[in-house]
């Protein structure tokens, strides 16, 4: 085993040799086609590049993340599902509201949709709600803020986003 870390070490000082040498030009017999020789062997030395390989693995934190990766995108992939599967019940819980408002109001005559003109009017109907609910917000906040007796340097500023 120390025989082998010797040679690597040897190995490893004679590269940095060359590409010392290389970086300041001031190699004498040093030409492009030994330059491209010089890559040639290091990228096909198998030893060598394990060895590099191993190195990264070892002292830094490359192999951490490599092993996150996949937590993170099953937990990314189970998310998305959980979204989809809320957003879906709340598009029912809106469209049944929208039947029970209806049959409220007309109770002769029934609603007869499509699920695409439901989902539509779902849509539309939680936009609205949203809308009327922000600008409500916006409004209560700004009316106390104008009733409280707060010193300028005291305001807190409040922003409502959709």
């Amino acid at each position: 085993m120390d025989t082998l870390l010797f040679q690597q070490s040897q190995s490893i000082d004679e590269i940095k040799n060359r590409l010392n040498c290389i970086e300041s030009g001031s190699c004498g017999d040093t030409s492009n086609n030994n330059i491209v020789s010089i890559k040639q062997a290091l990228v096909s030395d198998p030893e060598f590049v394990n060895g590099i390989v191993d190195n990264i693995m070892n002292n830094s934190n490359l192999s951490e993340i490599i092993e996150q990766i996949d937590v993170v995108q099953t937990e990314n992939r189970e998310l998305r599902e959980l979204l989809y599967a809320q957003q879906k019940t709340i598009n029912e819980m809106n469209f049944m509201l929208l039947k029970m408002l209806a049959k409220t109001h007309s109770p002769v005559t029934a609603i007869v949709a499509t699920n695409e003109a439901a989902d539509e009017a779902t849509n539309e109907a939680a936009d609205e709600a949203a809308d009327e609910a922000t600008n409500e917000a916006t409004n209560e906040a700004a009316d106390e803020a104008a009733e409280a007796d707060v010193p300028n340097g005291d305001a807190i500023s409040l922003e409502i986003s959709e």
